[in-house]
């Protein structure tokens, strides 16, 4: 092969081994699914907690302590919405019965009020979903899904305990490193800051949204609000159909207790919470250094539920957000980052210089401090 050949060829070789190390890569996550998201919904959680943990470490207090501390603090808040998630689900069951059969009562006369228009529904719904094998399908999957959560929820819990011992030992192991590898450590130590605030940003955000729907759904006088309010808060994480899956079950309830004007109004206030809070206050804390383009959350969305079904879809703008602050800190990797950004440009006011450029103070990596 003549040496043009061999330079017009290189470039194709390498974009084959980029996209079978991208598949090797994807197949190893679905792999690993079972120990991969445990392990990081641990280190999302971990961020969440070192403020915490960092703050009872600079004032002396001792890291058993500080570990039991802010992993007691944990506890009662995983308590606390596990109980009222609890509560509303019994007082839910009491009532099922009612719901189901007021809902079978005006399925059925919607039906047939679109039959006298000359359209037949039940065309339109798959017969697997018709039967009743369907329903007890579904209630299986519901009692699986929850022991795999509690099982995954314990991994999770051991897996942050042992994360925040390490926390406390990390400055000690980084000051015996080599200069270069100190060097990209402290590049993640920035990265992981910024997730750290984009975290806080969007659980507080999930947590408004959340009060928000349950107090609209309490003032329409509709049964659950409480339920309502904690899955508005669940579902906010999920990106593009968080929104829809938030109102649906608060739409079905108006549905049943009252009328579709009712649920009409249920969604009308969802869409204002999410255009008012969602669109607007959200990015305009976030920023637009941590924002991401529409396809890319669409796109990141199906990938990691993909990988790793719900929990991949709870974590899908994280993990995304997490890769696209690492590939701007890489020259070579900086113009995959460039077209998962959401923004047209530089923010205003920001320098124009490359992110991750050591010579510019803004790519500087923070201090790590001894936490002695």
């Amino acid at each position: 092969m003549t040496e043009p050949a061999r330079e017009s060829a290189s470039p194709s070789l390498r974009w084959l081994w980029g996209l079978a190390a991208g598949v090797v890569v994807l197949g190893g996550l679905r792999a690993g699914r079972a120990l991969l998201a445990p392990l990081a919904f641990s280190l999302f959680l971990a961020l969440l907690a070192l403020p915490l943990f960092d703050g009872l470490r600079r004032r002396r207090v001792p890291t058993g302590v500080a570990v039991l501390v802010t992993m007691a603090l944990i506890g009662v808040v995983m308590a606390l919405f596990a109980g009222l998630l609890l509560g509303s689900l019994a007082e839910f069951r009491e009532v099922g019965p009612h719901y189901y059969r007021s809902l079978q009562e005006r399925a059925q006369y919607t039906v047939e009020w679109w039959e006298g228009k000359g359209i037949s529904l039940p065309d339109w719904i798959p017969p697997r979903y018709r039967s009743p094998e369907a329903i007890v399908e579904l209630a299986g999957g519901t009692v699986r899904g929850a022991f795999l959560l509690a099982t995954e929820t314990t991994v999770v819990l051991l897996t942050l305990v042992f994360l925040l011992f390490e926390a406390a030992a990390f400055p000690e192991k980084l000051a015996r490193l080599p200069a270069p590898v100190r060097a990209g450590v402290r590049q993640f130590a920035r990265v992981s800051g910024e997730l750290q605030r984009f975290l806080w940003i969007k659980t507080a955000m999930s947590a408004l949204i959340g009060v928000a729907a349950g107090l609209w759904v309490a003032l329409l006088g509709l049964d659950f609000p409480v339920l309502c309010g904690l899955i508005a808060f669940a579902c906010h994480f999920i990106p593009n159909i968080g929104a829809v899956l938030a109102a649906a079950p608060a739409m079905v309830i108006a549905f049943v207790q009252y009328d579709p004007a009712k649920a009409l109004a249920v969604a009308v206030g969802y869409l204002t919470l999410g255009l008012l809070l969602g669109n607007l206050l959200e990015p305009a804390l976030m920023g637009r250094r941590l924002g991401l383009s529409p396809l890319a959350v669409f796109v990141s969305l199906v990938v990691w539920g993909w990988l790793w079904g719900p929990v991949g879809m709870f974590l899908s703008v994280p993990l995304t957000m997490a890769l696209k602050m690492l590939l701007e800190s890489s020259p070579g990797t900086r113009w995959v980052a460039v077209l998962l950004d959401g923004g047209a440009g530089a923010p205003a006011g920001a320098a124009a210089t490359p992110l991750g450029d050591p010579s510019t103070p803004a790519a500087a990596a923070p201090p790590v401090s001894d936490r002695s």
